[in-house]
């Protein structure tokens, strides 16, 4: 299992994993975090399957798609899965949102913009009824922490996963040396 760079945590909840520091705001990580060996998560795709999350999952992990392409819309979805935790009559701390993102790292802010317009490009031919591009964090390793933490809080999300668009185990490494 990959390992895990804990960077911030909301003060509303409590938890937090083992040898991490805490600081205000959502958790960035990198690859796919520890909650530990009796977490149960859930990757809910609807709102129906979003009340049984809130009744029983301890993590609750969402990503952008075609249903969900925006922050805005994904900030609503945080607002459903919260309501939904009330209603199963759980205290929203025993519940982690985590949000999933794709990440590009680029030398400087020009190599970003080049690659944020490859990656429109892409979209635009592959037809789908979504842009991918416009959700995923193209940026510098000098922005990345903070515009990872600014997307998070806009979304109300806990935490967010980076995981990298390309490079693999070394862009992982990369990204945890950026986010420790």
């Amino acid at each position: 299992m990959a390992q895990s760079v804990l960077l911030h945590r909301p003060p509303a909840v409590a938890t937090r994993l083992p040898g991490t520091t805490t600081v205000a705001g959502p958790d960035i990580h990198v690859g796919t975090p520890d909650y530990g060996v009796h977490a149960v998560e859930s990757r809910p795709g609807s709102e129906t399957a979003i009340a049984l999350a809130a009744a029983r999952a301890d993590v609750i992990r969402l990503e952008f798609s075609v249903a969900v392409p925006t922050v805005g819309a994904l900030a609503r979805v945080v607002g459903l899965v919260e309501e939904a935790v009330a209603d199963a009559g759980r205290d929203r701390a025993e519940v982690r949102v985590v949000l999933d993102l794709e990440v590009v790292l680029a030398a400087d802010e020009r190599t970003a913009r080049r690659k944020r317009s490859h990656l429109e490009h892409l979209d635009a031919l592959s037809g789908l009824g979504w842009s991918p591009a416009a959700t995923r964090v193209v940026t510098t390793p000098a922005l990345l922490a903070a515009e990872v933490r600014e997307l998070g809080r806009r979304a109300g999300v806990d935490g967010v996963v980076l995981l990298p668009l390309a490079g693999g185990p070394a862009a992982e490494d990369e990204l945890r040396a950026l986010v420790a």
